[in-house]
């Protein structure tokens, strides 16, 4: 059977146009970009640094972009379930996500097998804060140095509880690197937030909280808690009063990074509307000054050096897990 020339000349005609059409409908809508409301996933609880940080952010992009941002919580599990939703998050630009390093990177190190989503599935957008540890107890607690705590702990081994916010998050770590440090062992007890764990400390339900500085500098200035240490190379002009851990005798650095990311498989094109936003709200000065009346510390890093940070801290974390694992307490 032969086939007519204009049996095969109007197929191709219609592939043709099907091929355009498609393309056209892909670079209309990156360029119509956004359309919509856009859902901001934080996967911790209301009330703590990280959310406040993303509902502050939220309301500046939404300024660049045109478009509402609406802060979803999707708490548990140390963070790990709202960025198995991100990873998992169809991948169009209208959803986007908060992550926390060194606790993304970990999970995938920790438990390779079981864990939800990879770092692949997660396209780094741009960092906002670099947040420095904490080790705070209640004001009217009888600790007012780490040599205090530790000889509370030598003295009765079961006695400290320490709160963090997951296993294998950078307060965890802290924590752990302080009680390695000071040759002691200390019990841990996870909260899916600040919130909670501070409810927790000034309630009389834990022995100390370890988080970050802006997690406690309004507790800690109001009265109501007192810092031990804070996990930096040096003081903090915001508590100038609360002495490093190098000057007590413990040589512990730890820091939480806050960024965004989307999923992997975004469009280049809403990937750049998406950065360039966040530039936009990065260099606006009424965002830099709400992050400075918070004590949150701006680190600014975009793009693909956001990725190639994310990156080192995976293989940093990776390379001290092959050697020396942490144990889930």
């Amino acid at each position: 059977m032969t086939t007519q020339p204009n049996v095969v000349r109007k197929a191709l005609l219609s592939g043709l146009a099907t091929l355009i059409t498609a393309g056209f409908s892909a670079t209309t809508l990156a360029a119509d970009y956004p359309t919509k409301p856009i859902q901001m996933v934080v996967s911790f609880s209301a009330g703590g640094s990280t959310d406040t940080m993303a509902r502050i952010f939220a309301k500046y992009v939404e300024e660049e972009l045109g478009q509402r941002v609406v802060v979803v919580n999707r708490p548990g599990a140390g963070g790990e379930l709202g960025w198995i939703y991100l990873a998992n998050a169809k991948p169009d630009g209208y959803t986007i996500g908060l992550i926390n390093s060194p606790a993304i990177e970990v999970y995938p190190i920790t438990r390779e097998e079981t864990v939800g989503y990879s770092l692949d599935a997660i396209r780094p957008l741009t960092n906002v804060v670099t947040d420095p540890g904490m080790l705070v107890v209640s004001e009217d607690s009888p600790y007012h140095t780490l040599d205090d705590l530790v000889a509370a702990v030598q003295a009765n081994p079961e006695s400290i509880v320490v709160s963090h916010e997951g296993i294998g998050g950078d307060d965890h770590l802290a924590a752990l690197n302080f009680a390695s440090a000071a040759d002691i062992d200390l019990n841990f007890v996870a909260y899916n937030g600040n919130a909670e764990a501070t409810a927790a400390l000034l309630g009389g339900h834990i022995t100390a909280f370890e988080g970050n500085m802006s997690e406690a500098v309004n507790q800690i200035n109001e009265g109501s808690a007192r810092g031990l240490a804070i996990w930096s190379s040096e003081r903090n002009e915001s508590l100038p009063d609360v002495p490093t851990g190098s000057e007590q005798g413990y040589d512990v650095v730890s820091a939480a990074s806050r960024g965004f990311a989307v999923p992997a498989d975004v469009p280049q094109e809403i990937y750049d509307d998406l950065l360039a936003a966040m530039r936009g709200v990065m260099e606006n000065p009424e965002f830099l000054a709400e992050m400075e009346q918070l004590n949150m510390p701006v680190n600014p890093i975009y793009g693909q050096d956001y990725a190639a940070f994310i990156q080192d801290s995976y293989d940093q974390l990776k390379a001290l897990w092959d050697t020396n694992p942490w144990v889930e307490e």
